[in-house]
């Protein structure tokens, strides 16, 4: 940056004492508790004492109360209890009141894999269901289904950052679909995980990714990916475990997981990551057949439509997440597969950013002149080991003010839009979709490294966000829309793999008379410019996937890379055998980087 821009946005953040350890949230104590008559909780748990000479009941072990729980429809009602098991770890779950009716005991199995102890038998147990059905508690508690934002509170699976007005705000559902877990100090993590990063863009961008999460999910904006695309020796996956420590880790890859895991639980997966980062790696193991509706599902964040028993539509899971991933192959390589074309939308919600730095270190520029295996390993290792603070931590900066921090990204995320697109004067509307994800990123490691007091230089963040919005854009093949890069790549492709196969030649004093089975069109000179002028037929073969070939015509008409007829209509006529055919026909310097004949 120059002269620091966002200075007065960032002032707002207030940055951690790094020396001070945070103190956990206090627990809030239930008020009002009020059991039904005969029922009591003691010390040795809760006990039903019946009138008259009747012998008093153990119905559970102690356990406390801090609320009756519904979700933000106001339905869903549930008690909220808290236990201490054997080895007096503190667990809690919830005991829905429909489950309270009727004779199924399911519902126990979750709190008896926890520790909960609980008295069995036909009384003992219609006894406990009684109490927590008939049980008054003030307190009230809201669920939520996936992580995030909730109002002005953050929520993750084991714990909720922020302050709720009123009640408490608790994550219901699998704890187990993502790695949460802290481990180490933040400084730890700052000097061996977030300070190689500085002069390393791929790795910067890596963090910021992981960063961007909290700010999509409060800003409402579009989800999307990053896919660090190359050969598997040069580091990907330790750009990957270092992303994930801002979250999570503990299993063998961290917080990582794979695209071939995804298949099954997809949508739970998501949930559990919305509002942080979900971590992919390998996208060659995704089925290709899958690929184009899985990036669409995960950067929509939103589930399929299921029917219950009785016909009527389930709610669809929602959720918003920040993907990185990383595969030898891109998405469009993985839709290839199946034999059709990504498409334009498809390719935008998961931007491929090539992986090598170009700068024989593989994904870095810097490795401190040390050996760039060495360097990655000790990169990964330390991410294995000290992770799950950064996350939180920038998180709980946000919550102090997250209305003005919404502000303040929203016009970071527009300046620094509008700075990328400067040197694009046709920039389409995925390209402007692409530069606002890539300036939500850079903002979003900017973010951080004020309020984490991350050793990056002012700027570096920014400047390591366009070096790969300009790598993704060399990779891109154009800077037009989309459908009109993919339509140039097709018709390339279709000239280089058929070649004089399948045009047929008309140049020379005897043009080429002899049959050619499925002909895409013919191959001639024009004053000079060699021209690839396609039938009908082939030009709706070659776009088959690509693009709508009506839509490519006009746009290639408009930039002049089509050769027209006398007429300026789109189509430019050949002789063919004493017949006059009507052709679309594209100069071959639009395609190739020749001269013309």
């Amino acid at each position: 940056m120059i002269d620091d821009p966002f200075a007065a946005d960032m002032a707002l953040l207030e940055p951690i004492d790094l020396d001070v350890a945070p103190e956990p949230p206090p627990r809030r104590e239930a008020v009002g508790i009020r059991w039904p008559n005969g029922f009591r909780m003691r010390s040795s748990g809760l006990w039903f004492d019946p009138a008259g000479d009747g012998k008093p009941m153990r119905l559970s072990g102690p356990f406390r109360v801090p609320g009756l729980a519904r979700d933000p429809a106001g339905a869903g009602w549930a008690v909220l209890i808290e236990w201490l098991d054997r080895d007096k770890r503190r667990h809690r779950g919830f005991i829905s009141h429909a489950d309270l009716i009727g004779e199924g005991t399911e519902w126990l199995r979750p709190l008896v894999d926890a520790g909960f102890h609980i008295s069995f038998g036909r009384k003992p147990l219609g006894l406990f269901k009684r109490a927590l059905y008939g049980l008054d508690c003030q307190a009230r508690v809201r669920l939520v289904r996936r992580s995030g934002w909730f109002n002005s509170v953050f929520v993750l699976p084991a714990r909720t950052i922020g302050t709720a007005d009123g009640e408490e705000v608790i994550f219901v559902g699998r704890v187990d679909a993502a790695s949460y877990a802290e481990a180490g100090t933040l400084e730890d993590w700052v000097s061996a995980v977030a300070a190689p990063a500085a002069g390393n863009p791929r790795l910067l961008l890596a963090l910021s990714v992981a960063f961007a999460g909290p700010i999509v999910d409060l800003l409402q904006d579009e989800g999307g990916g990053v896919n660090l695309k190359g050969p598997s020796s040069v580091g990907k996956s330790t750009l990957l475990i270092a992303a994930g420590s801002v979250w999570g880790g503990g299993a063998r890859s961290g917080f990582v997981q794979t695209w071939r895991a995804t298949s099954n639980g997809l949508e739970g997966v998501a949930k559990a990551h919305s509002g942080t980062v979900l971590v992919l790696d390998e996208l060659g193991e995704l089925d290709a057949r899958e690929a184009g509706s899985t990036a669409y599902l995960l950067v929509n964040g939103q589930g399929k439509a299921r029917a219950a028993k009785d016909a009527e539509l389930r709610p669809r899971h929602e959720w918003r997440v920040m993907l990185l991933s990383s595969g030898e192959v891109g998405l469009a390589d993985k839709i290839s597969e199946t034999g059709k074309r990504a498409r334009a939308g498809q390719l935008v919600r998961l931007v491929d950013v090539p992986a090598d730095a170009g700068r024989g270190l593989g994904i870095f520029d810097h490795t401190n002149g040390g050996e760039p295996a060495a360097f990655a390993n000790n990169i990964k290792a330390a991410a294995l080991r000290t992770y799950g603070t950064a996350g939180p931590n920038f998180v709980d900066v946000i919550a102090r003010n997250p209305d003005g921090t919404a502000s303040a990204a929203r016009r970071m995320i527009t300046d620094l839009t509008k700075r990328l697109l400067t040197a694009l004067p046709e920039a389409d509307g995925q390209m402007s979709r692409a530069a606002h994800r890539f300036a939500l990123i850079a903002v979003a490691g900017e973010m951080a490294r004020v309020a984490l007091q991350l050793p990056w230089a002012d700027g570096e963040v920014e400047r390591a966000i366009r070096t790969c919005f300009e790598a993704w854009r060399s990779a891109r093949g154009g800077d037009g829309p989309g459908e009109l890069v993919a339509a140039l790549d097709a018709i390339r492709s279709a000239i280089e793999r058929h070649g004089e196969a399948r045009f047929r030649n008309l140049d020379g004093a005897e043009p080429s008379s002899a049959p050619i089975r499925n002909l895409l069109g013919y191959r001639l000179s024009r004053g000079g410019v060699l021209v690839y002028a396609f039938t009908a037929t082939g030009w709706s073969e070659t776009l088959a996937g690509a693009a709508d070939p009506k839509s490519v015509v006009g746009m290639l008409f408009e930039r002049g890379l089509l050769l027209t007829g006398k007429d300026r209509t789109h189509r430019h006529f050949v002789k063919v055998d004493g017949r006059s055919v009507p052709t679309y026909a594209v100069r071959a310097s639009a395609l190739f980087d020749t001269e013309d004949v």
